[in-house]
Parts: C-alpha cells; sequence; structure tokens
C-alpha cells in the first residue's frame, strides 16, 4: 500500500500554480504560507514552494516532506476539493509536528471560509 501522494494529488503544472497564485486566497501562518483555490473536479491537489531561502537541498526537501505528510493525513478533513500551494518558512525546522498540524487545520479551515 502506498502512502505517499499520487501524481493526480499534485499539482505539477506552471499554470496550475498560477491559477492558485492569481484566483486564491492566501492564509499566512508563523511556519507556513497557504495559498488555497477552489477545485471544481477532481481530488484536492497539493503544491509546494521550497526557495533557496530556506536553505539548502536537503532541508528544502525535508520541509516539502513535512508539508507533504500534513496534507496526507489531513486531506480528508477539507470541505470540499481544493488546489493548495504551501510555501514553507525556516521556523517550520523549530516548530514540533503537533503545533504544525494545528496550524495547517486551523489555515485550512481559514481558507475554506474566505473561498
Amino acid at each position: 500500500m502506498n502512502r505517499g501522494l499520487s501524481r493526480k494529488e499534485r499539482l505539477r503544472k506552471t499554470y496550475e500554480f498560477l491559477q492558485v497564485k492569481s484566483n486564491g486566497v492566501s492564509i499566512r501562518q508563523a511556519p507556513f504560507w497557504i495559498q488555497a483555490h477552489e477545485n471544481f473536479s477532481g481530488p484536492s491537489k497539493l503544491g509546494v514552494i521550497a526557495t533557496k531561502r530556506l536553505g539548502n537541498a536537503v532541508a528544502r526537501n525535508q520541509a516539502k516532506r513535512l508539508i507533504r505528510e500534513l496534507f496526507r493525513k489531513h486531506k480528508h478533513n477539507l470541505p470540499f476539493t481544493m488546489h493548495l500551494v504551501v510555501l514553507p518558512r525556516r521556523s517550520i525546522f523549530q516548530t514540533p509536528f503537533t503545533n504544525l498540524e494545528t496550524l495547517f487545520i486551523d489555515a485550512l479551515n481559514k481558507a475554506s471560509n474566505r473561498l
């Protein structure tokens, strides 16, 4: 059983990221920013943008793994299907995972209320 995200659950094309950025809402938390856009067909999708400002390749990959795990564990809590773009910040590494979960759920709820 594969517990990761399938290709159908990931934003992969540039136009998908741009669509979320231009038409969605932005929620800022300390460890990450979430941009969300309502999706009318298909499953919820996740895209992660980890820039070099976050750190070296090891740090960027660790942040992406944390975000993907948060999405995987809580995608069933979404009230409707969404496209999400998450931009991790440096404080993601100092925040315990349980706090990241509560902040992520809170951000998803705020985003769904604003859409």
